[in-house]
């Protein structure tokens, strides 16, 4: 997504809503784009993406690869502000006056952010359950992590003599509602509230107790009441966060990005040919045919529009091979109904290929409502809301039905890439704190490197309008390794460099599911295989053929 710091955020905000950031046991290889490398700092340019010129830092003077940084790193040309591939250009230490109160919420000493909190629900209860088994810490875990990072960043990050304070908030709405799009009055009581009474210059978007507070109702409260959201919208459409600009942001992928992807990927590699890892024999001499299946909000029944228009007129795919998607609504409580619903309406149409474009619960349920149907489609993953780790493909799909018949795309690396003692908030843990990380947090890393970048980025004037200028002039992130994946708010969902985009995350893998081999995840049986050595692709820079797949040893159907 992004994201995504806590990789369950993505599912939280998706079903109850869901993220996750970023992630790989990627190669040094790197990312293939139509356009990679340093930001083209655009002077002029849309509203949407505004304002001009952007620049870094976009206030102030501050000198960039010069002097000493305000941690005290000697500070030269391709040094980070401090040791971490997602980290800011160094900056020399800021001397001088930071101009106070420039926007709500900021003192010369301080900037208020809010930390929206929902109460629980039946929804989020199961959310939760099903989180825990798959291995997540405890919210008061994740907490105590985050607030070591928290204190580092503040002393690391030069915020022009300012200090983050986040401040918690109790919302008084619903996730399961916001989720479902609704709740926009409460949402918007929350943004009213945060504005007036905390005074606060944006709200967090740290995900708590498996919930996810910047929701798409928030998000637009939020832009309404001039508040900055730093992770919102979930996998919204570009054109959603470009009505909100400059205040809604996010490090998960917008989903125009993410479908424009995936119509280069379907209408290169897969259109157009036999159906071959099908688990039914007929289907899989049948030329492919698409279906799929996705939440029923605006934003997403956007996209999919979006995938749909690029396959027939950009990669000629005929609108015979494209079915009807199934939307389905993001309430637990009936993705079994609706699974079972689209299976029927798949099988009846004879779709070979199912697009998961969906949470990994509700791809586990559809996966078992199709065995117990008695059809056997291929699955294709388009790496959204953690429909590409390890542990939810262990946990929730049936395992006969994808062992040979599921691969797609990543967004993510494995989850051990990001969690644990050699995860870049393994290693920041330990050196702050002398001690091991605690098992499955990141202490929502991803999240607040991607907060401390912009703010810093908006130089000592600190405004919303600031803050986009310098976030848009900010470099790509996350070499060599691209543990949280390729950051970049520069290029445009269209790959244009200079374009602008409000979410970082630009590029994927392509994976498939081994069923058989030992994940290095948590050890156990079933895990994704990268292929192409685990390079990264942004849109517009994958190959052009696919090579086989299941060619791990006892990574093929059986039977």
């Amino acid at each position: 997504m992004h994201r995504r710091g806590n990789a369950r955020a993505l599912v939280a905000g998706l079903i109850a809503l869901g993220t996750a950031a970023s992630f790989t046991l990627i190669s040094t290889a790197g990312v293939s784009s139509a356009a990679t490398g340093q930001a083209k700092l655009a002077k002029s340019g849309p509203a949407s993406e505004g304002p001009y010129p952007w620049k870094y830092p976009a206030s102030g003077t501050t000198g960039v690869g010069t002097g000493t940084t305000v941690g005290g790193l000697n500070c030269t040309a391709g040094t980070p502000q401090f040791p971490s591939p997602y980290a800011d250009p160094c900056i020399a230490k800021f001397t001088g006056n930071n101009g106070g109160a420039t926007s709500t919420g900021v003192t010369k000493t301080t900037i208020t952010l809010a930390e929206r909190r929902f109460a629980t629900t039946a929804n989020a209860e199961q959310i939760a359950a099903d989180a825990r088994a798959a291995g997540d810490a405890l919210p008061a875990v994740t907490q105590q992590v985050q607030n070591v990072f928290v204190n580092y960043f503040n002393k690391v990050y030069d915020l022009y003599g300012r200090k983050v304070v986040l401040e918690p908030v109790t919302a008084t709405g619903n996730s399961t509602s916001e989720a479902l799009n609704e709740g926009q009055a409460e949402a918007c009581a929350d943004a009213t509230t945060i504005v007036n009474q905390m005074h606060a210059f944006g709200e967090a978007g740290l995900p708590y107790d498996y919930q996810f507070p910047g929701s798409g109702p928030f998000s637009q409260c939020a832009a309404n009441d001039k508040l900055v959201e730093f992770d919102g919208d979930l996998y919204f459409d570009e054109s959603t966060y470009q009505s909100q600009n400059p205040y809604v942001w996010s490090t998960t992928q917008d989903c125009t990005r993410v479908s424009s992807t995936e119509a280069e990927v379907e209408g290169t590699l897969l259109a157009g040919k036999k159906a071959i890892y099908a688990g039914d024999p007929t289907l899989a001499s049948e030329t492919r045919k698409f279906g799929t299946y996705v939440p029923n909000l605006a934003p997403y029944i956007a996209c999919t529009k979006n995938s749909t228009n690029l396959l027939e007129t950009k990669y000629h795919v005929p609108a015979s091979a494209i079915t009807q998607p199934f939307y389905y609504n993001l309430d637990i409580s009936t993705f079994t109904t609706s699974a079972q619903q689209a299976v029927v309406q798949f099988k009846a149409a004879g779709v070979t290929t199912v697009i998961l474009a969906c949470d990994p619960f509700s791809a586990g349920i559809i996966t078992k409502a199709a065995a117990a149907q008695n059809y056997h489609p291929e699955w294709f993953i388009i790496g959204t809301a953690l429909t590409d780790q390890d542990q939810y493909v262990q946990s929730e799909d049936d395992p006969a039905e994808v062992t040979g018949h599921l691969f797609g795309m990543s967004e993510l690396s494995p989850s051990n890439d990001t969690y644990g003692p050699t995860s870049l908030a393994g290693k920041l843990y330990k050196k702050l704190t002398g001690h091991t990380i605690p098992a499955g947090t990141d202490g929502n890393y991803a999240q607040l490197v991607e907060i401390f970048d912009m703010l810093q980025a908006a130089g000592p004037d600190l405004t919303p309008q600031n803050l986009a200028r310098g976030t848009h002039a900010l470099p790509e992130f996350g070499a060599p390794a691209y543990q949280y994946g390729s950051w970049t708010f520069n290029l445009a969902p269209n790959g244009n460099a200079g374009g602008g985009d409000h979410t970082a995350s630009n590029s994927a893998r392509f994976v498939y599911w081994d069923g058989n081999a030992t994940s290095k995840v948590n050890g156990m049986t079933g895990t994704f295989v990268p292929i192409f050595n685990g390079e990264r692709f942004a849109l517009g820079g994958w190959p052009k053929s696919l090579p086989a797949l299941f060619t791990a040893s006892g990574s093929a159907a059986s039977g």
